[in-house]
């Protein structure tokens, strides 16, 4: 018996490998900060409500075997126009309650010598989004802390790697925070942007590319410390590194609509 944990069931990628991985005979607990049909209530901004979460997980099957960490918002905005509250609470959901699903989940890990951890990071991580800054450098971050995870637990026999996703048909964008006080300077070039990026997701991958990539991962033998998923995010992690910066910044620039 494999047991994963899942956070960010509900809907979207979360869900797809919930349902891929119960097809293939792991046994799976999610959360969400809205329960939904086998997916239990568990906010990752609440410390408290993650370590019940998998403290129960753990109680009803004595072991976790893995843990992969969708649950992550977005914030569309201009870095001016929004906030340092609204950046603070994106940061606390983002990057923290990956953090706190971490330290509920490693102890357990380390005690059994083995086990899987899966941070879920994005495109978006690698290239920063104009109105999606602030989820950008979230999702910077959460591959920095896996990366550091991984050196850190990979004594204890724990294996930690961080999925990039590029464009998933998922419903991240409705589901979005929209920055309070938007400065009417921006409404032109905000509009245009979230139109494309809709475009862009219509168009993605569908969720269960995701969750088959999370399947392999905890199939490998020895998984690697990241993954790409998409043709999309693999195109941008090559033309970054074999262009000149100043010719990456007008194509990035380009795809978003600036001229």
């Amino acid at each position: 018996m494999t047991v994963v944990l899942i956070t960010g069931a509900a809907n979207g990628m979360g869900a797809a490998t919930m349902e891929h991985l119960a097809a293939l005979g792991y046994t799976v607990e999610g959360c969400d900060r809205v329960a939904a049909p086998g997916v239990a209530r568990a906010d990752v901004r609440d410390a408290e409500a993650v370590d019940r979460w998998v403290r129960d997980a753990h109680a009803r099957h004595a072991r976790i075997d893995a843990v992969v960490t969708f649950a992550a918002y977005g914030v569309v905005g201009a870095i001016e126009e929004t906030t340092p509250e609204e950046a603070a609470a994106l940061f606390d959901a983002n990057v923290l309650g990956t953090h706190r699903v971490l330290r509920a989940v490693l102890p357990l890990l380390r005690d059994q010598g083995t086990g899987r951890v899966i941070v879920v990071s994005s495109g978006a991580g690698a290239i920063a989004e104009p109105y999606g800054g602030w989820y950008s450098a979230t999702k910077a971050a959460v591959e920095r802390i896996g990366e550091a995870a991984r050196m850190e637990a990979a004594g204890f026999g724990v294996h930690v790697s961080v999925l990039i996703p590029g464009w998933t048909v998922t419903p991240i964008i409705d589901t979005a925070v929209h920055v309070a006080a938007p400065i009417a300077a921006y409404d032109r070039d905000r509009a245009a942007v979230l139109n494309l990026v809709r475009g862009y997701l219509a168009a993605g991958q569908p969720a269960v590319t995701v969750a088959r990539k999370v399947a392999a991962i905890l199939a490998a033998d020895r998984p690697r410390q990241a993954y790409l998923c998409g043709r999309d995010v693999r195109l941008s992690f090559w033309t970054r590194r074999l262009v000149p910066a100043s010719v990456y910044e007008r194509l990035v620039r380009r795809y978003y609509g600036f001229r």
